[in-house]
């Protein structure tokens, strides 16, 4: 049995999604979006990020693909790429350059504005969801058996049985609840002072044997990382960036300087043979942010939060889209099953806080590695998990499994426990005695 009127806050990829999953379950959605759409490649003002290089991850893209089975083809049409993370890429981490093979974990490369136009063609495919844009919502309204409505810019009020804020990192949520009488959610903060660079070219003609280029900083000696990223019309989009204030530089000299500091030249050197297509792009984040609704005592009925109006992460390690995507797929099976029964909303932000909690500690534990970051330091189960996971990284050039389980991590395809895989862990302790081995030797020598 199909429920009423759902209605989604928020146009871009969370909203989105939000409104398809919303879509199997209810009459009617509206999704209400500020801004004024363009078709065109040029970022939407409320997504100032998308002109930046947006990695979706494996797990991303395969709930995508569930909710948009059309997604991959249309896409591809469109000049997106199809990049399997070890075989079409270069890839240096900070013990060396990755193996190259085949590992299965493929996923689009493009700008995210292409990303976000083509899902939101979807989504107008789906005569029950209707997209109002231009249209500012200003505050909730507090309506009877613990219900909230909407009131517009111009005095209006809108219901709904589902009400869901996808307004990202700019919510108005807790402001909203407070001035309603409810309590402004408990909230986590960790910044590591990250910024970026970012500019397109057209490639040269010269025989590259990849197609995407990622150079890691090396913790805590080298805060800046690179890369070329492959996007549509055969362009890159070429992203710098760096941890602890570090920042990159904006302008042509500065932008060209920063390249050659990287653990590696090659970005450097195949930037020589390339054509400036863009201006470059500077963007700087207030750092990584949750909101604890979870731990909320009073909750509206009608009313969720998902998407980054719930947790902004470190753009750095990509994890936003899948976030959100794994947001919606928990608020697809909780329908299935509830059915919106009493308490459901206080129920989801509860499952949504546990779906999102390996993201926020893969990368906010990554951040800690810094002195210059700021924030909650990690557990000691978390700190575990962190020192283990950086030395599987470190022998990955070393190992085709450690780089292959170490990815599957990071692209949320398995869970951590893959990085303590037994041969992984015989490779480690090989690795620790063959260094002791070697520092033996070179001591000996002094001697």
């Amino acid at each position: 049995m199909m429920l009423g009127k759902a209605v989604v806050i928020g146009g871009s990829i969370a909203g989105l999604l939000a409104a398809r999953v919303l879509s199997d379950h209810f009459e009617e959605i509206i999704l209400i979006e500020k801004d004024n759409y363009i078709e065109d490649d040029k970022a939407r003002n409320g997504v100032p990020q998308a002109n930046h290089v947006h990695i979706l991850l494996v797990k991303g893209k395969e709930i995508l693909q569930e909710f948009f089975p059309e997604l991959e083809e249309d896409l591809v049409k469109k000049g997106a790429n199809n990049i399997d993370f070890l075989k079409d890429s270069r890839y240096r981490l900070p013990s060396g350059w990755a193996p190259k093979f085949s590992s299965g974990i493929i996923t689009f490369a493009c700008t995210r504005t292409l990303l976000e136009n083509t899902i939101r063609h979807q989504i107008q495919k789906i005569s029950k969801i209707r997209i109002e844009k231009g249209k500012h919502i200003t505050s909730l309204v507090l309506e009877k058996s613990n219900k909230v409505g909407l009131k517009t810019k111009d005095g209006k009020e809108i219901q709904g049985d589902l009400i869901v804020d996808c307004t990202g990192r700019n919510t108005k949520t807790p402001s909203w609840l407070d001035d309603i009488g409810f309590l402004k959610p408990v909230e986590t903060k960790i910044d590591s002072f990250v910024r970026y660079a970012t500019r397109r070219y057209i490639p040269s003609k010269n025989d590259r044997k990849w197609k995407m280029l990622v150079i890691l900083n090396k913790p805590t000696t080298n805060p800046r990382i690179g890369g070329i990223y492959p996007i549509e019309d055969g362009k890159w989009l070429v992203g710098l960036c760096a941890i602890g204030k570090n920042y990159p530089p904006t302008d042509e000299k500065g932008f060209l300087e920063f390249t050659k500091n990287l653990e590696s030249r090659e970005l450097y050197d195949a930037l020589k043979d390339a054509t400036p297509d863009s201006e470059i792009h500077g963007y700087q984040i207030q750092g990584s942010r949750k909101y604890h609704y979870e731990k909320m005592l009073r909750w509206p009925e009608n009313f969720i939060v998902l998407g980054d109006a719930v947790s902004v992460f470190n753009p750095y390690y990509g994890q936003g889209i899948t976030s959100a995507a794994l947001g919606a797929k928990a608020l697809d099976e909780m329908l299935k099953n509830d059915k919106m029964e009493k308490g459901f909303t206080k129920k989801f932000q509860k499952r949504l806080a546990k779906t999102i909690s390996l993201p926020w500690i893969l990368g906010t534990s990554e951040d800690m590695r810094w002195p210059t970051t700021i924030g909650k330091k990690p557990n000691a189960i978390t700190r575990l998990v962190q020192n283990h996971a950086q030395k599987v990284l470190l022998l990955a050039p070393k190992s085709t499994l450690a780089t292959k389980s170490f990815l599957h991590m990071m692209h949320m395809i398995k869970s951590p426990v893959i990085i303590f895989h037994p041969i992984i862990l015989l490779q480690l302790i090989a690795n620790f005695i063959w260094k002791k081995m070697i520092d033996y030797k070179e001591n000996w020598k002094k001697d």
